[in-house]
């Protein structure tokens, strides 16, 4: 299973002092009233969901709910009331400044300051105190846990809840009933909720009467779950747990349990094998039946059962979806990125406030690109702010936007963050926006490009992970080229971390200078200027102004002149204005043209502002140019160009109406675009409400940077905050991989499968609603569907309305989900992984009440409850919907009956023409596989040939996977097998009782024994890779642990050559004296005994010395204990390797087993399934043809009985088969594993064999090489007193050649050596003028070449 991942998150661990509480003056929220601070104790409940704030003089409680705690500061970043430190009741503890002490906490639901986003503020008794609790509960509110809770966990928080916040501490710490009631009603009169409250505490056994109260104590969380049971009347889990198993014993074993999750799981073809899913299903058992030890050992009631169902182990997410699950690695272009348009606004375009808090609620959200309007100052400072331009709203300062920024930058993501500058300022103002850039961002900032990701063509762009912690700049950036470098570097100040730039009065004037001791002067002279100097200036004004971030050299044109784009207004379209080509004017030229001509003279035209700032607006300075990297703004021209350019660092902008042009024409060039590139897209000018757009008709195309007004939460807002809240909330999305790969033919809009993607069919059943604290009924339930815009011309929304409503659930369908009726089908889901859900509930008037959004590629299928959420994507108190999820193949119409064919053969009548059947030819499984589904429909050509079953192959790759037939595998058609079925009877009141026979088991795959009872083929399975990689593994395992004993016999070989030479060497010697330097032993021996070759073998032997036998032995020891070592490594690795191809074995047919169990758990259910509609055919068609009540019943009766006989028989028959192909394979199970003994046992016979005759054989060479080989002596040529040649050896023949000098053709040289070659010199030929035997000398030569060939062979065998 690629990319699984398992989750590491966490629920909240509070700690022991935030759980014991503090004390705190808490400052009042209501300014109107006099100030006066409230003391209170402040605490956290164990499980982390609500801060407590308890006040010390009334002693009500206020609960908070920490998943709605945006952010929480202190010191610095505290923003203190106004009047907080005048407030002498205020300075508490130790004397250190206040905003040390203070807790300041952003709480609501709503980003939005002053609309629902309260401020909380609390001042502790010292900084310690205050930056614990900033800390922790900054930790808490941003646990992804806690914003994605299951249901279970829902009521642990509601009853949490009730515990905390209704207990009345005037007296002894109890919960009122009548507050209880109060609460749940939402302080509604509701006569029948009450009493069915009152009823619901009674059959607890608690107090039930609204003057009484309740001892938290006995209202414990098991006891809140049997009150949540009651007041819900949860009808639906009672069917599901009579069905599941439970409705005779009430209980459910944890083989039930197994079973029912494998069915949620969908766990046929699944990578997880039997054992898991049994110890998961005991796990489970044990979890949820804790709290009642009488079901501990028998299974789950029905209490569990519901636990189980509310929990995370059931929820219709995976957990671990939640967590940082994506590879982070790609591409930036790769990802959706969580984006902001106008992040300063709180409200409308038009009149909405500015507000520098609203950078920081939306970077807490996760968002990673957020943009700023930068204009000059209205009080013509140096100082840049931001706004919304050409509106009335009031601006803030770029600085405090900045280090608002800087705070808040990757406080809950550590990935790369854009800021998005829609710069508008002139160049003396952008030169002190980069140098604040510089100062507070500091090493987060990207100044530099990074070495592995250069910014050049076919360069792609760095990963998330590569930008970690880093911020980049979307700017206009001057061309890279040395003219505009030149030009650009004039009267530019340096980027550096000072605290300001050295200016001048005349920084005031409207443009900036181009003189070389100033870093910034008015490049405008006043109106006794000379001309030639008021030209200059005007031209160098102009050229500075004509160097935009869009100009390319690559782009300009022939004629001189080039388009110029202004910086880009998220309001308006792009607006070009044409200058001359200054690159192509000389600058005399120019200056007479500027001059002499007035529409060309920007100074004289009405038309043009006269103002510096216009001018700045369509250039890019080289202060701020330098900050951008990767994020590079252009012009868009057409997506050819772009292709042609391709740079990946290049990023367009296009408005919602624009893009969607574009997407209309150009969908797949759009798709090839984001594959390589960046592209934002922003609301049109017309949204002056701030509403905004359907982020889902710019992702399909892989728009990464889809912005949106944050301030609105409206369904597109929720859609957005959805998405992003998977993957750690870290505001990347990876795209699906069929936007990334770059192919060029993927097409958003078209309406056949993705290439390599199985489309959906998404079934939903809605079965009911639970809603706590619900004054009015729930009436609809909205069910849309977000996918690719193939499903735009289709239904994809859908409208339920409850049946009932009981003041606490709402019931919407309850119809068997066995009988296949679903409330909600989607048909076709083309690309599964850009596919969501979106579950929306609202009243009879459209109140909003939840919602949630689920990406399809996450949900599991199966019984879950869907957790309801509000507009800001968090939980709300304990709603939820119990839904049914199945998903299917989505198989297109024309297949349809192909496939039923598949699923069930039996069910479609065969025709019968001139006894032949019609059949189809299917292609291999794998083959099929390979293929979308919406190519089925090509096999349906073959229908006149014959019906080829599917080859079923069990896997062999893996021993432990688990394999589960298909519905298709199991309900295939057999080879062989006669479709020629009789008509069916007319007669009604008689049925065949070898019906179902001729039918079903006729057909049965149980009648396939070859395919069903295969052998295992040894020599197959020994060939995968998984036991090649074995096998090679244990060669490597034995060469490897023999280096060491190769080392010491190299080296004991070498001695044993040194004796072995040393030894010849002194036989020589003694024979090779004259004959007056012989003993006197040796004068007496006869002469003829030279001519006996007995009698050299003993010379030989009488002078082998004792050095030369303990060389023997050692080497013969080593050679010993290196062949026994290797024997005991090879028997160890050997009997592992066998008892893995013995597990093969047994897993082999362990699948075979279960195969087969499955098969006959499906061939019966199909029996009893033809049995029911069969009854209810020949019942029909008896109560159309009959009359009489009392024969319509006798007849009922028996079509009834004679049914369910045939059934039975046909099961029983079926039975009989598997027991047959059960003993088969059993008995192929015992014969595999004999063979496989057998195998085991001989090569272990083998192996020690091997190992013996090694051994034998370097005994045996040994000893050749001590004793040599036994020859008769040559023929005598001479009377000499000494024989010339003595053989005693093939190892020493080489040596034996001392008749021969070395000027001789026939003289071979010796063994050379590292040491001295004069040791292996051979004896020059004596003195004495002996005539040499030609024989002799040749078979010298022959002995010597066989020497070579045996010390060639010996020195292998020795070798490394």
């Amino acid at each position: 299973m690629a990319g699984f991942h398992v989750s590491s998150l966490k629920p909240n661990e509070v700690s022991a002092n935030l759980r014991s509480g503090t004390f705190a003056l808490k400052w009042p929220e209501e300014t109107n009233k006099p100030v006066t601070p409230i003391a209170v104790n402040l605490s956290v409940d164990s499980k982390g969901f609500y801060l407590i704030c308890l006040n010390k003089m009334t002693k009500e409680t206020e609960c908070f709910d920490i998943s709605l705690i945006h952010d929480t500061r202190t010191g610095s970043e505290a923003l203190l009331p106004r009047g907080a430190s005048d407030c002498e009741q205020i300075h508490i503890g130790v004397r250190t400044p206040l905003s040390d002490k203070w807790l300041t906490i952003y709480y609501g639901n709503s980003f939005v300051p002053d609309r629902d986003l309260r401020i909380i503020h609390f001042c502790f008794s010292s900084p310690s105190i205050a930056r614990e609790w900033t800390d922790q509960l900054f930790q808490y509110g941003h646990n992804p846990l806690l914003k994605n809770l299951s249901t279970l966990e829902c009521l642990e928080k509601f009853h949490s809840r009730i515990i905390n916040g209704l207990i009345d501490d005037r007296g002894d710490k109890t919960i009122s009933v009548r507050n209880l009631i109060q609460w749940l009603c939402k302080n509604a009169r509701d006569v029948s909720k009450e009493t069915k409250i009152l009823k619901a505490l009674e059959y607890l056994e608690l107090p039930c009467r609204p003057e009484m109260v309740i001892d938290p104590d006995q209202f414990t969380f098991n006891k809140f779950v049997r009150f949540y049971m009651q007041l819900m009347e949860r009808h639906e889990i009672d069917k599901l747990f009579d069905a599941t198993g439970g409705k005779h014993r009430r209980y459910l074993s944890w083989e039930k349990i197994r079973d029912f999750i494998m069915k949620q799981n969908d766990a046929r073809g699944d990578a997880f094998g039997m054992d898991y899913y049994d110890q998961k299903a005991k796990d489970l058992v044990k979890k949820y039946t804790q709290f009642n030890k009488h079901f501990v050992q028998k299974g789950m009631c029905d209490e569990s059962f519901l636990r189980y169902l509310l929990s995370f182990d059931n929820l219709i997410v995976d957990p671990a979806k939640f967590d940082l699950f994506m590879d982070m690695d790609k591409p930036l272009a790769h990802y959706f990125i969580s984006s902001s348009h106008n992040t300063y606004l709180t409200g409308s375009q038009l009149t909405g406030r500015a507000s520098t808090e609203m950078y920081r609620q939306v970077l807490l959200t996760g968002c990673r690109c957020i943009e700023l309007d930068v204009v000059d100052s209205e009080k013509k400072t140096d100082e840049p702010e931001i706004k919304h331009r050409n509106t009335p709203v009031r601006s803030v300062p770029f600085y405090n936007v900045i280090c608002a920024i800087r705070d808040c930058a990757f406080k809950v993501s550590p990935y790369p963050l854009i800021l998005s500058l829609e710069n508008h300022c002139s160049a003396r103002v952008q030169a002190k926006m980069a140098e604040h850039l510089v100062n507070v961002f500091g090493d987060s900032l990207i100044t530099q490009p990074l070495k592995t990701h250069p910014i050049e063509e076919n360069c792609a762009l760095p990963s998330p992970n590569d930008l970690k912690y880093k911020i980049l700049i979307k700017n206009k950036k001057l061309p890279q080229n040395p003219k505009s470098k030149t030009n650009n570097n004039v009267g530019q100040p340096p980027i550096r971390k000072t605290d300001s730039i050295a200016t001048t009065t005349s920084d005031q004037s409207i443009g900036a200078g181009l003189t070389s001791t100033s870093p910034i002067q008015s490049s405008f002279v006043n109106s006794s200027t000379d001309t030639g100097q008021r030209k200059q200036a005007v031209l160098n004004e102009i050229r500075n102004d004509t160097q935009p971030i869009e100009f390319d050299p690559q782009l300009s044109n022939d004629n001189n002149r080039i388009g110029i784009v202004t910086e880009e207004d998220d309001n308006s379209t792009e607006e070009e204005e044409i200058v001359p080509n200054i690159e192509a004017t000389n600058d005399t030229n120019l200056s007479d043209i500027l001059i002499s001509d007035p529409s060309n003279n920007m100074m004289n035209n009405p038309t043009y502002p006269t103002n510096s700032d216009a001018l700045a607006e369509s250039k890019a300075t080289k202060a701020m140019s330098d900050l951008v990297h990767y994020i590079v703004p252009k012009s868009f021209v057409t997506f050819a160009e772009a292709e042609k350019r391709n740079r990946s660092y290049e990023i367009s902008s296009f408005a919602e109406d624009k893009a969607q042009n574009l997407i209309r024409d150009y969908a797949i060039e759009f798709v090839a675009y984001n594959q390589r590139q960046l592209s934002r897209i922003y609301p049109r000018g017309t949204r002056f409400d701030s509403s905004n757009y359907n982020p889902y008709l710019f992702w399909p195309v892989g728009c990464q940077m889809v912005a949106l007004n944050y301030q609105t939460l409206d369904t597109p807002m929720q859609v957005n905050l959805g998405l992003f809240s998977f993957n750690r909330g870290c505001g990347y999305i990876e795209k699906p991989s069929s936007l990334c790969q770059s192919t060029g033919s993927f097409d958003p809009k078209g309406r056949t499968n993705v290439e390599n993607v199985v489309g959906y069919q998404i079934d939903i059943k809605l079965i009911s609603g639970q809603f706590f604290c619900q004054d009015r009924e729930p009436t609809y339930v909205d069910i849309e569907m977000y996918g690719m815009y193939a499903d735009a011309t289709k239904r994809h929304e859908y409208r339920l309305r409850a049946k009932r409503w009981n003041g606490f659930q709402a019931v919407y369908d309850d119809t068997d989900v066995e009988q296949g009726e679903f409330s909600i089908r989607f048909s076709k889901v083309i690309l599964p992984e850009m596919a969501s859900l979106r579950f929306v509930v609202s009243e009879e008037d459209g109140t909003f009440i939840g919602q949630s959004f689920i990406p399809v590629a996450h949900l599991r299928s199966g019984y879950r409850h869907v957790v309801l959420r509000n507009q800001i994507n968090i939980p709300v108190q304990s709603a939820s919907l119990f839904v049914y999820i199945r998903k299917d193949v989505h198989v297109d119409a024309e297949n349809k009956e192909l496939i039923d064919q598949l699923v069930s053969p039996t069910s479609v009548q065969p025709i019968i023409k001139e006894q032949q059947t019609k059949q189809i030819k299917f292609k291999p499984l794998s083959e099929q596989r390979s293929h979308s589904v919406g190519e089925i429909n090509t096999m349906t050509k073959h229908s006149h040939e014959e019906i080829q079953p599917f080859a079923h192959h069990f896997p062999v790759n893996s021993p432990l996977q688990h394999y589960y037939p298909s519905t298709t595998e199991m309900n295939m058609p057999l080879t062989g097998v006669s479709l020629h079925r009789k008509k069916r009877l007319q007669s009604i009141a008689m049925v065949d009782m070898n019906s179902y026979q001729n039918k079903l088991i006729a057909s049965s795959q149980l009648y396939d024994k070859e395919r069903l009872c295969r052998e295992l083929d040894f020599e197959g399975a020994q060939e995968t890779k998984y036991f090649k990689r074995k096998r090679e593994g244990i060669d490597v395992k034995i060469r490897r642990a023999s280096v060491e004993f190769d080392k010491k016999i190299l080296l004991e070989e070498e001695r044993f050559r040194k004796c072995l030479y040393r030894q010849h060497t002194g036989i020589y010697s003694s024979v090779q004296r004259p004959s007056h330097h012989w003993t006197q032993t040796e004068s007496n021996l006869p002469t003829s005994s030279y001519n006996d070759g007995r009698t050299s073998s003993l010379i030989h032997q009488r002078v082998i010395s004792d050095e030369m036998k303990q060389a023997e032995t050692r080497l013969l020891d080593l050679y010993s204990k290196k062949l026994h070592s290797q024997n005991e490594l090879e028997y160890k690795l050997s009997k592992d390797y066998y008892n893995d191809l013995e597990k093969y074995v047994n897993d082999y047919y362990s699948k075979q087993l279960n195969y087969l169990h499955d098969t006959l758990k499906h061939e019966q259910a199909k029996v009893k399934g033809d049995v029911r509609v069969h009854m209810k055919t020949e019942t029909k068609k008896t109560i159309m043809s009959e009359t009489d009540r009392e024969k319509i019943d006798s007849l009922k009766e028996k079509i009834r009985q004679m049914n369910i006989e045939a059934g039975a028989l046909a099961i029983r028959k079926l039975q009989e088969m598997h027991e047959k192909l059960e003993t088969t394979i059993q008995t192929n199970l015992q014969t595999s594993l004999k063979y496989l003994h057998q195998n085991k046992d001989l090569e272990t016979k083998n192996r020690f064999s091997k190992y013996s005759d090694q051994l034998n054989e370097i005994k045996v060479r040994l000893q050749r090489e001590i004793h040599g080989y036994d020859f008769h002596n040559l023929r005598e040529t001479s009377s000499s007193p000494y024989r010339s040649t003595i053989i005693t050896s093939a190892s020493l023949s080489i040596l034996s050649q001392h008749e021969n000098p070395i000027n001789s053709p026939t003289f071979i040289p010796s063994l050379p050596t590292s040491s001295s070659s004069e040791n292996f010199l051979p004896t020059k030929q004596s003195s004495s003028d002996e005539p040499i035997d030609k024989n002799s000398i040749k078979h010298n030569q022959f002995d010597t070449e066989d020497f070579m060939n045996s010390l060639n062979l010996t020195t292998e065998s020795t070798r490394l």
